[in-house]
């Protein structure tokens, strides 16, 4: 607390002069083999997605870093020194490492002048017992106290030294997180100091003042509080006792005051460190972005979807008409409260208690479907991506105790743990690479072959270009140049094939539709194909029947999830908003906003596509954690789609038969007052009605 240490002696800038040459070496290096890779890449027509100029900016602010690393780190060194003196001595806490034993004022006389530590009187050997270990607890507390302000110096010093390694280690994306956290440990040694000094100083005035419990030392110093007796020498007592012979912690008192000053040293030397520890682990925004950047610790590779408990096989001779299951699921009841219980979880359970783990397209549909499981998923998936937000601190610390479980086991190469983080991650770029993964495996819809051929055919026909020509009031030059523009895109343009032939043939998007759309009816008669052509020339209006259930998804499952949608548009909760307020709103909004979204993913823009994503957030993770593919995500919202346009359908007829019997309802109907006639005449009348009433009852 006396001497500062000399932190830019030259043997210390000698040792870092060594690291940063190696960190140039390999920092050319790199560089090198970018430069390599780039021109390999462009020769092979590879796309590494790699800029040039942003690369050479990287690597040029890493030898910038590389030749300042030491006077940044001496710089934060020295500051924290100033903060650490401040402290000390505006406080009085350097004063807290005085302590002498004997009269004079210097620590070499205690040992001089030091006589004997134990009173061999037998009548005061409990009492020296308890004396002695409380001197022995002393001796060790101020060497705590010590070792850790020398320990702090020297890891800062060796931090120093592999300073310039940073710039290595932020070079690669599975190492990066390691350079993160080695700056995360010097920030917490660095302001050790300062802390430390802060709790020093404030004990020094507590001290000072007198530590506010109830204490009566009215007895210090008199014979009547002689209760425990002097058993060694060497004077002790707390800070607001006055030494002597007879009063050296002999009664409660003095004894429970100084065991108190000794507390509150300890907690002057731990807490410090445990408060840092706390703020580098948990609630340092920067320390939670970079944990969140989970493209520096993994490759990115698919892995293996999770798998569900392994189910229980179940035999059955009961007979072919009794179907028994072949297999039962047993649900998974396990507590995540504590990190121990977090611990001995595996990642499968602790994905399944968190509802987030999903096998087929009919558990994602149950997910949505039920209010309460929805909210759940929602809630967890929110806590996970920033455990900040969970609203007790009990739920904080344990999404806390989670993601940290499963960041070590991400580590360890633990694929569901990788799909977990990467799902929840909130690194940007970490999400757009997922999602082009996901976008790869959509697939793209083709024109019907069919219909191609009809068009193909009808080229080939002069009289039939001049008659679609001639109907559509165009020339047969532009007839011609549309069918063939059509035959070349039909099986390249995945939606909106009308706006690739219109750029390519300088028509109208309008003229276009209607030539083709006349073409498939002149030419054809099979409505098959009529009906194809017309779900090509507006694909976005039937883009379901577009899209093909693929052999890795069950038929039935498809068929389970249409069915599913159907009973919750159909009986389900209303999702009452300020938009909507009935279920034909509900079904309406739901069709059109499904239909939207499917359309942004079919298209050819990389950016509308982006938004499709963005309009199914709700989900998408789900399909993340799980490693479902895009085709399978269009499977299900084709199956929801269709639902909905079902039950469309059905209140829409619904309400046009309820328009109808209110408007009859509506009618007047008048009175007429009917003429008078004669008896005779009602007489045959009545007749004419009998027979009428006979014969239809012959």
């Amino acid at each position: 607390m006396s001497r500062n240490a000399i932190d830019n002696h030259p043997v210390l800038k000698q040792i870092w002069n060594t690291t940063r040459n190696v960190s140039y070496f390999f920092t050319i290096l790199i560089a090198a083999l970018l430069g390599l890779s780039i021109i390999v890449a462009k020769r092979t027509n590879f796309d590494l997605k790699i800029g040039v100029w942003p690369a050479i900016g990287k690597i040029i602010m890493a030898l910038l870093f590389i030749t300042f690393s030491a006077s940044i780190v001496l710089l934060l060194i020295q500051l924290s020194e100033i903060l650490m003196k401040f402290f000390s001595e505006s406080l009085g806490g350097k004063d807290l490492f005085n302590i002498y034993f004997t009269k004079t004022a210097t620590p070499e006389n205690n040992y001089k002048d030091f006589i004997g530590c134990r009173n061999l009187n037998f009548k005061v050997q409990e009492a020296m017992t308890a004396e002695v270990f409380v001197l022995k607890l002393t001796n060790i507390t101020y060497y705590v106290m010590g070792s850790m302000l020398l320990l702090r110096k020297i890891i800062l010093w060796f931090l120093l030294f592999v300073s310039p390694f940073l710039a290595i280690l932020f070079s690669f994306a599975f190492i990066r997180n390691v350079g993160w956290i080695w700056i995360g440990v010097f920030f917490q040694w660095l302001f050790y100091g300062p802390l430390f000094s802060i709790f020093l100083g404030a004990v020094a005035v507590i001290w000072k003042a007198g530590i506010p419990f109830s204490f009566d030392f009215s007895r210090a110093g008199k014979n009547n509080g002689y209760i425990y007796p002097t058993a060694i020498n060497i004077l002790y007592g707390g800070p607001a006792q006055q030494l002597s012979t007879l009063n050296n912690g002999n009664y409660i008192d003095t004894f429970v005051e100084y065991v108190i000053t000794l507390l509150m040293l300890w907690t002057v030397t731990i807490l410090p460190w445990w408060l840092l520890r706390i703020f580098r682990d948990y609630c340092c925004d920067g320390i939670a972005a970079m944990k969140n950047i989970l493209m520096s610790m993994y490759d990115q590779a698919r892995g293996n979807p999770p798998q569900s408990p392994n189910p229980i096989p179940i035999f059955s001779n009961l007979g072919a008409k009794l179907q028994v299951p072949r297999e039962i699921k047993i649900p998974v009841s396990i507590k995540l409260e504590t990190i121990e219980e977090i611990k001995k979880t595996k990642t499968e359970n602790i994905s399944q208690s968190l509802n987030l783990s999903v096998n087929k397209l009919t558990d994602i549909a149950r997910v949505e479907t039920n209010k309460q499981t929805r909210e759940t998923v929602s809630r967890n998936l929110q806590y996970l991506t920033n455990p900040v937000k969970a609203e007790t601190p009990t739920q904080r610390q344990k999404f806390m105790n989670i993601r940290t479980e499963l960041f070590n086991r991400a580590v360890k190469e633990d694929k569901v743990a990788r799909q977990i983080l990467t799902a929840t991650s909130s690194s940007r770029v970490e999400q757009m690479e997922r999602r082009q993964k996901i976008l790869k495996d959509i697939p793209q819809t083709k024109i019907s072959s069919s219909v191609t051929n009809a068009i193909t055919s009808a080229i080939s026909n002069i009289s039939s270009i001049a008659n679609v020509a001639k109907l559509t009031q165009t020339t047969n030059e532009q007839v011609q140049n549309v069918l063939n523009s059509f035959t070349k895109n039909a099986a390249s343009s995945p939606t909106k094939i009308t706006d690739a032939i219109s750029k390519e043939t300088g028509v109208s998007k309008e003229k276009v539709a209607t030539i083709l759309q006349t073409t498939a009816q002149t030419t054809q008669t099979n409505q098959q194909v009529v009906k194809q052509m017309t779900h090509a020339i507006e694909p976005e209006k039937h883009v379901e029947e577009t899209i093909t259930v693929p052999p890795t998804v069950a038929l039935e499952d498809y068929e389970e999830v249409k069915k599913m949608w159907k009973e919750q548009y159909e009986k389900g909760e209303v999702p009452v908003t300020e938009n909507i307020t009935s279920r034909q709103q509900w079904v309406d909004q739901d069709t059109i906003f499904v239909t939207n979204t499917l359309n942004k993913l079919l298209s050819s823009d990389p950016q509308v596509k982006n938004q499709g994503l963005d309009d199914i957030a709700y989900i998408l993770p789900i399909f993340l954690i799980n490693n479902l593919k895009g085709e399978e995500l269009m499977v299900y919202l084709k199956a929801k789609l269709e639902a909905a346009k079902a039950v469309k359908e059905s209140l829409d007829r619904e309400k046009e038969i309820t328009e109808k019997l209110k408007a009859q309802a509506n009618e007047q109907f008048v009175d007429v007052e009917k003429p008078k006639v004669k008896e005779a005449e009602k007489t045959m009348e009545m007749k004419q009605e009998l027979k009428i009433y006979l014969f239809n009852n012959h």
